[in-house]
């Protein structure tokens, strides 16, 4: 057995491998930028090695630190270099244990174009795609046009959704190219590109899959992961719901065929796309899933145990008929994002204050810093159940359960999906995400009203709200120089919103939201009770923010800075939404646009926002290409004028 284990990688997926490791009584060293040392898996690893710059891309670097704290194994957890050939031979070269399948298997599969035609040559049903991953934009711009439109660009390199972009006509297709190469660049350190057709309405189904070095291949059962946002995964179930037995049964066998044609070693999973009873390979990935833990909840086995023992030599511990699996288990990713700002990331400071009790994977405590650097997920909720309503139930709770304040993130949105009946019936497919929109469907008028309220209550901190009239006979927010703010604007789990002072009633003040249906808060000066439409509620400090509770339902709200606000479409002012770099500028001064163009590119957390002009005129850059940016700062001005 691997006696000293070096976890190459970071986050959650670091403290899952750091736990079967002290299960088993395995010593291991971590490794970790500035910004990580505080993660909670340090804390009993026998060393932890900082990385240079290249952070946790840096192979030689990861390589060395195993050499020098006597690590006789590495294991790449997902993400990163943990499907990148090179790594895996470059730690065998230095005399290690690599925890994972051989480098040309890698090889093969991590090439999407490679690992189709393998696939094909197996006789698993594949897709029409280019046969070649490259970084040459024009051989990719030649192949759509013999592959066909819609098609998907997918970086050759990785997975996890990063990159990937569903193009529907030639007129997008070299900008979205660009785009992948840049985000392929920068999360796996391969700018190489595969295209392929992309199936509509199609679900998507894994299969996960484990090998060991006598020939031995076995099947773990199916997930659904059709649950997907920008094709990043967010809701993931084990096992899948509604496939019939015959369909199901061929997945499994198609997916042990390709294992066996690869003479796989390890763990992988196949993924396919299924559009009614048909399905086709899209790719396999050899390693660790982030999903892997609802396969975990329903067979009772330990995958990274698994990993560890076929990495040290040893066959498997079950054979196919041993396999069993009961109930179903839902897992939520936590994602540090905004639902009501396009789900933009959201890095900043965290503090979770409840824990639901279902299994979480996470790599800290209560506080963390969450930086632009990396992926969004700050966490993992598994629930588990003995029906799938009982599993999807338990998750719903969970979300509510979990208390936090500090940044957005997505539990409230996924709250509201879990209830929605589609997912009950199982009847959605990889775009039913994608189609919501918070603003419009999610919506909370308590939620607002409370926030107003929560206002109120911090404005004499900030302003003064209601000391003088303004033009039309509603009161003014002033701040403490008598200026007039015009409004406050506000946000509740990142939803921004205005409140205007609408009315006065002796002491009390009427507060009126822009939301489609406003709903008015009143309030008495310095009351920490208040009425909201009749509803008992109260509001209390929590930290630096607020908490409120409307009819016994704890809400966190936070509130934004106080400012007047200017009609978007008008303002001048193109801003970042985000803090991030501004990885690309599509204008110069001096260059005359048109409403709707493409100005500049700004990217955080692997993900890329688009900057458009907002309305025709000629723009001014005020910020380089390659800058670090922060929330609202400038980048464009556009005047209405032409160019002379």
């Amino acid at each position: 057995m691997i006696s000293k284990l070096l976890i190459a990688n970071r986050g959650e997926i670091a403290a899952r491998i750091a736990r079967t490791c002290d299960r088993l009584g395995i010593d291991y060293v971590t490794v970790s930028v500035d910004e990580d040392r505080v993660l909670t898996y340090h804390d009993a690893a026998a060393a932890t090695v900082r990385l240079p710059a290249g952070g946790y891309l840096d192979a030689a670097a990861l390589v060395r630190a195993a050499t020098e704290t006597g690590c006789d194994a590495v294991h790449p957890g997902y993400g990163f270099l943990s499907e990148n050939a090179a790594f895996a031979r470059a730690v065998r070269a230095a005399g290690l244990v690599f925890v994972g399948p051989s480098s040309p298997v890698i090889e093969s599969m991590a090439d999407k174009a490679s690992a189709r035609q393998v696939m094909a040559d197996a006789g698993v049903p594949v897709l029409p795609g280019t046969r070649e991953s490259t970084d040459d934009l024009d051989a990719l711009v030649r192949a759509a046009a013999d592959i066909g439109y819609p098609l998907i660009v997918k970086p050759a390199g990785g997975g996890g959704g990063k990159g990937m972009s569903v193009v529907r006509s030639a007129a997008g297709l070299r900008e979205s190219l660009a785009s992948a190469t840049r985000t392929a660049n920068a999360a796996f350190a391969d700018g190489r590109l595969h295209l392929e057709r992309y199936a509509e309405h199609a679900r998507h189904i894994e299969v996960q899959v484990f090998g060991d070095e006598f020939g031995t291949v076995v099947h773990l059962f199916d997930r659904d992961c059709s649950l997907q946002r920008r094709h990043q995964k967010v809701i993931e179930e084990a096992p899948a719901p509604r496939i019939s037995d015959p369909t199901r049964r061929q997945m499994f066998d198609a997916a042990v065929r390709g294992a066996r044609a690869l003479h796989y070693t390890g763990a992988g999973t196949f993924e396919f796309l299924l559009v009614g009873d048909e399905f086709f390979f899209i790719e396999m990935n050899t390693r660790l899933q982030v999903e892997h833990t609802v396969t975990e909840q329903i067979t009772g086995i330990d995958l990274v145990e698994w990993q560890l023992r076929v990495a040290s030599g040893a066959p498997l511990p079950a054979t196919q008929e041993e396999i069993t699996y009961t109930g179903v288990s839902v897992q939520v990713r936590m994602y540090a994002e905004d639902p009501f700002r396009s789900f933009l990331p959201c890095p900043g400071e965290l503090e979770v204050t409840r824990w639901p009790a279902v299994r979480i994977e996470r790599a800290f405590t209560r506080r963390l810093h969450v930086t632009g650097g990396f992926d969004p997920m700050i966490a993992k909720l598994i629930a588990t159940g003995a029906t799938r309503a009982a599993a999807l139930a338990t998750a719903r709770r969970a979300c509510a359960e979990l208390r936090w304040h500090g940044i957005s993130t997505n539990l409230g949105f996924v709250g509201h999906v879990l209830a929605a009946p589609e997912i009950a019936a199982a009847e959605y497919d990889t775009a039913y995400l994608d189609r919501i929109d918070p603003v419009q469907e999610f919506t909370d008028p308590e939620r607002l009203s409370a926030l107003a309220v929560a206002a109120t209550l911090t404005a004499p901190d900030r302003a003064t709200p209601w000391s003088a009239g303004a033009p039309g006979g509603d009161r003014a927010w002033l701040d403490p120089d008598g200026q007039d703010l015009g409004s406050l604007a506000l946000s509740v789990d990142g939803r921004p919103f205005t409140v205007r002072v609408s009315g006065y009633d002796g002491d009390a003040v009427l507060l009126r939201t822009d939301t489609d249906e406003p709903s008015v808060a009143g309030i008495r000066s310095g009351a920490q009770t208040v009425s909201l439409d009749s509803i008992p509620s109260t509001v209390r400090r929590l930290g630096e923010g607020w908490v409120s509770q409307v009819a016994g339902v704890s809400r966190e709200v936070r509130y934004a800075e106080y400012r007047s606000l200017g009609a978007a479409d008008a303002d001048p002012e193109i801003r970042s939404p985000m803090p991030g770099t501004l990885v690309r500028l599509h204008v110069e001064s001096g260059t005359q646009v048109e409403k709707g163009q493409l100005l500049g590119v700004v990217e955080a957390m692997k993900m890329e926002h688009e900057l458009t002009a907002t309305h025709s005129g000629v723009v001014t850059v005020t910020a380089p290409e390659g800058a670090v940016v922060t929330t609202d700062q400038s980048i464009f001005l556009i005047e209405e004028r032409s160019v002379a």
